[in-house]
């Protein structure tokens, strides 16, 4: 008889246990934003300015960036080379950039007219400009929030390395995959297959290294930025104090100081993997990260693209999990390839879901009631 009170009494406390890790895990839910898991193939979907109704029953061919901004979400389409731009109440969805077709044109035009090459990333800044990552085409574009026209912002066109401390045509990008706005009125680049970090004045238009030395290897922890390598910076976010670097050939994510100018070891050992869920993020492995966040918490979201997994990395706990999918046991979806993310205290954080030709939305989970 006490042997059977002690099991039950033990599996009280088993199933309270689970219950509270359950809380603490806060598991991310999911749920489809935008796009029909079908690819437009190179065609423009909608007339310039028509809203095409629902954002779930749209086109979206191989979404890779997301910008979101007040009650604006912006995606970029590398199957169709266009930036589409919806509301967060997912209702509309309309396309401000690329006319459909691949090619690099449309300076002085209107920016739906304009043709694109692959663009990875859009940023918009608060006059409602966007800035776009042009990939393939080696530049980077500014479309004017009022009236709409496109121009070059930096870059000839031809993939090389050129033009620190100069402006427009002299400078040279190599794919730069991803911008982002320093807040100090400057446009972070990474200038990926150049394995550096750039900054883009945006009042002067002049461009300056910060970071990288050009040499693809990993930066030595707490070392100056100024001369420290990067391995193939993919993706950026900033906040007030750091810059957030994932290195996409590095496997791992790095931190600028931005009062000190050094940079600083956050995550991954730098060989290809999918392990350390749990554990220290220095000891976690990640296979080619493509994507990068930091939520209104301070944790970061990791597009751990070839693993097919969305990670946050908790920097107050020092712990790695995965919210979206990986090896998680119950998916609601499968990601295939996912290269951006996005958060926002109200739509939680937006995936580019890239090759099943959609965008996700996850949130962390209710807290379960005991």
């Amino acid at each position: 008889m006490m042997t059977l009170r002690y099991l039950c009494v033990f599996a009280l406390l088993s199933l309270c246990g689970q219950s509270v890790f359950a809380e603490k895990q806060k598991p991310s839910v999911s749920s489809l934003y935008a796009g029909t898991g079908v690819s437009p193939q190179n065609e423009s979907a909608y007339p310039d300015g028509e809203p095409s109704g629902a954002m779930t029953a749209i086109d979206l061919g191989n979404p890779f960036g997301i910008e979101i901004r007040d009650s604006r979400v912006w995606i970029t389409t590398i199957d169709d080379h266009c930036v589409y731009r919806g509301a967060t109440d997912g209702k509309t969805l309309v396309r401000v950039a690329g006319s459909g077709q691949i090619g690099y044109s449309g300076d002085g035009g209107l920016a739906t007219e304009a043709t694109f090459n692959w663009p990875h990333e859009v940023r918009c800044d608060g006059e409602g400009n966007l800035y776009i990552a042009d990939t393939r085409n080696h530049v980077i574009r500014k479309i004017d929030g009022h009236t709409g026209i496109i121009q070059t912002l930096a870059g000839n066109g031809k993939a090389g390395f050129a033009g620190d401390g100069q402006s427009g045509d002299a400078v040279q990008f190599k794919q730069p995959h991803s911008v982002v706005l320093d807040g100090a009125g400057g446009l972070l680049v990474a200038d990926t297959v150049n394995h550096r970090l750039r900054r883009i004045d945006l009042k002067t238009g002049v461009v300056q290294t910060i970071c990288g030395t050009g040499k693809p290897q990993l930066p030595s922890d707490a070392s100056p930025a100024a001369t420290a390598p990067l391995y193939g910076p993919r993706s950026l976010a900033v906040d007030a104090d750091s810059i957030w670097i994932a290195l996409r050939e590095g496997n791992s994510i790095w931190r600028i100081d931005r009062k000190r100018n050094t940079i600083h070891h956050v995550a991954g050992t730098g060989k290809k993997g999918y392990s350390g869920d749990g554990q220290d993020p220095l000891q976690a492995t990640f296979n080619g990260p493509k994507g990068l966040a930091i939520d209104e918490q301070g944790r970061l979201l990791v597009v751990d693209t070839e693993n097919q997994a969305v990670r946050r990395i908790d920097l107050k706990l020092r712990t790695v999990s995965t919210v979206m999918g990986g090896k998680q046991s119950a998916q609601t979806f499968v990601l295939k390839r996912p290269h951006g993310i996005n958060v926002s205290p109200a739509l939680g954080y937006l995936v580019a879901d890239s090759e099943n030709h959609r965008v996700l939305r996850g949130s962390d989970a209710p807290q379960q009631s005991q």
